[in-house]
């Protein structure tokens, strides 16, 4: 039987963080895929401890036998979480952002630019996680590697992200950071990957200011999505300081990041993120001193250093 179960649900960053964890412990899991009703637009605290967001219909079976770790990530999944705490007490729960409370809780992987101190229930962790490791890196190295052998090097990855709550970047905002990366990569190639939220105004502008040899995805039109392969082929990696996710996974690489990132798109938290990157020798702004001399104090490994404190923590 499983040892683990990790619920997930539609929200693709908080399944990426519950699948990189659970992935690194190596142990046996099960994936409970969530699906929600009109209530999980409700706040977690007013759901309780009940399974009254869930979809039960079309959501995966709940049933015990219930396992020794319960791993978690996302506002709607707290009330299933603290149900399921609630059915079998000996569970040990690890929630993976910062909780309202700790109710039902075990342990929380809190990053650092929330301003929760480390604990023996808090454990902290640079930037949020993700599921970029060492291993998906050097696997998709090895399946992406042949397809851009044609090009010249250096490669200079550009992840292209979009608007945030707090703004949108600007059209001389986005000709400013491709012609940097163009720039960085002087006699080689680009390797171009855009997101959901990357405007089409962004892309279309894209081509016509490229001389250099490139490949570009299209989130919405191309199907193989070439990402991994770009971070873990890259010479050096651009990144839009809109997402945190993108700058933590760009950061596992070791290769050398660069981060744009516009006052005017990038919320505070975000910005306290970058900081920390820049003085931890993690990356660099993308700036008039970027250049690819540079190199990274080390690779991130966020991931890593949780899953070696949960398994200390929880004799696993």
């Amino acid at each position: 039987m499983p040892n683990i179960w990790g619920l997930i649900d539609d929200r693709t960053g908080h399944t990426g963080q519950v699948l990189g964890v659970i992935t690194r412990l190596g142990i046996p899991y099960a994936l409970k895929r969530l699906e929600y009703n009109r209530f999980a637009a409700l706040p977690s605290f007013m759901i309780g401890n009940s399974l009254l967001a869930l979809d039960k219909a079309r959501s995966a079976s709940l049933e015990g036998p219930y396992p020794d770790l319960l791993i978690a990530a996302g506002r709607r999944t707290l009330p299933v979480l603290r149900h399921l705490k609630k059915l079998s007490p000996t569970t040990r729960t690890i929630y993976l952002m910062r909780p309202e409370s700790m109710d039902g809780i075990d342990l929380a992987v809190v990053p650092e630019h929330d301003g929760v101190a480390a604990s023996s229930h808090v454990i902290t962790s640079l930037a949020p996680l993700h599921a970029v490791t060492p291993d998906t890196l050097d696997a998709a190295r090895s399946a992406w590697a042949p397809q851009f052998a044609h090009l010249p090097r250096p490669f200079i990855t550009l992840c292209m992200g979009g608007a945030t709550k707090r703004g949108s970047y600007k059209p001389a905002e986005w000709r400013e950071i491709i012609n940097r990366a163009v720039l960085l990569a002087g006699h080689g190639s680009l390797l171009i990957t855009t997101s959901r939220r990357t405007p089409a105004d962004a892309i279309a502008m894209i081509e016509p200011l490229l001389q250099l040899p490139h490949v570009l995805h299209r989130w919405d039109t191309d199907k193989d999505n070439p990402y991994l392969g770009m971070l873990a082929c890259a010479d050096g990696i651009v990144v839009t300081g809109d997402s945190l996710s993108m700058c933590a996974e760009a950061c596992v690489s070791g290769a050398p990041v660069f981060i744009y990132a516009s006052p005017s798109v990038a919320p505070p938290k975000h910005q306290l993120l970058h900081q920390t990157l820049y003085d931890r020798g993690l990356a660099h702004p993308l700036n008039n001193t970027a250049h690819l001399d540079w190199r990274p104090a080390h690779a991130l490994d966020d991931v890593g250093n949780v899953v070696e404190q949960i398994k200390q923590r929880f004799g696993v």
